[in-house]
């Protein structure tokens, strides 16, 4: 089955509440560790009993740990955006909490993998672990592992899709900044998690999807366009009929409140794609 999981600890991702995301459908959200180990920090996150208990998210719930490489003493770094300081955790630290936290998906950074077959961890049996996909490549590390591949805007996506087809046949977990016709393409190569922050981070700057192409809501020119952003879609803000000249306004005089609207226009619109679009044979 298909997923289209947007990123709700990204700035963009933010603005919308738990009940905004399920007015759009979505079904599976994905929390960034990094994030989170910045704020609130490791030490709330280890007092609590689970994730789903502070986070309050009903439906699957992936924690992607996609730190960067651990150094040679196996401890993983971060600096955060909020004072500049450096986070360190261990990776006996990282397992313990990511198995505390319990998601339901869980993206491991690289080298940790590696450590749990080492150190004999044992991953609970409703946690779906996905590993590198260059580590999974050269070793099997856990029987039930999913494949992890991350997209750069910067690089080739033909590549990126090459490689996917290579690994399809696995459990496939992808991240990146995929445009409509990308995301589109990947669902008809069979992708079951496909993790994107596109269409939030999109609307965050007032970029909208039309039917046929994409409107800047900043333009000034908008402000003479009463006709709405795309006459068949069905989310809830198309449904309370706004036009592009109104939101043009909206955005201009109430950012806060217009970016909302416009997050789940355009989380809704990839949604649809997923549900509309056959499963592959």
């Amino acid at each position: 089955m298909k997923q289209f999981v947007p990123v709700v600890t990204s700035e963009a991702g933010a603005c919308l509440t738990l009940a905004n995301w399920q007015e759009i459908g979505a079904k599976t959200l994905a929390y960034y560790l990094d994030a989170w180990l910045m704020k609130p920090g490791y030490a709330l996150l280890n007092s609590l009993p689970n994730l789903r208990s502070y986070c309050g998210w009903k439906g699957t719930i992936v924690l992607n740990a996609s730190l960067a490489p651990a150094k040679m003493d196996g401890i993983y770094t971060l600096r955060s955006r909020y004072d500049g300081s450096t986070v360190r955790i261990s990776s006996e630290e990282l397992i313990s909490l990511i198995i505390k936290l319990a998601p339901d998906l869980v993206v491991l950074p690289p080298g940790l993998a590696a450590y749990i077959v080492e150190q004999r961890i044992a991953l609970p049996k409703t946690m779906q672990p996905f590993i590198p996909a260059k580590e999974f490549l050269e070793s099997e590390y856990l029987g039930q592992s999913g494949v992890y591949l991350s997209y750069e805007s910067t690089s080739s996506f033909e590549n990126f899709l090459a490689q996917f087809e290579q690994l399809k046949a696995k459990p496939c977990y992808l991240s990146g900044h995929f445009d409509r016709q990308q995301a589109q393409l990947l669902l008809k190569e069979g992708v079951q998690w496909l993790e994107t922050d596109k269409p939030a981070s999109d609307a965050f700057v007032g970029l909208v999807y039309g039917e046929t192409e994409d409107v800047g809501l900043v333009d000034n020119a908008i402000a003479e366009q009463h006709q709405p952003i795309y006459i068949n879609c069905s989310c809830p803000t198309c449904a309370q009929k706004f036009t592009k000249a109104y939101l043009h306004h909206l955005l201009l005089q109430t950012p806060l409140l217009c970016q909302r609207f416009l997050i789940q226009h355009n989380a809704h619109n990839y949604q649809m794609m997923v549900e509309t679009l056959p499963d592959s044979k």
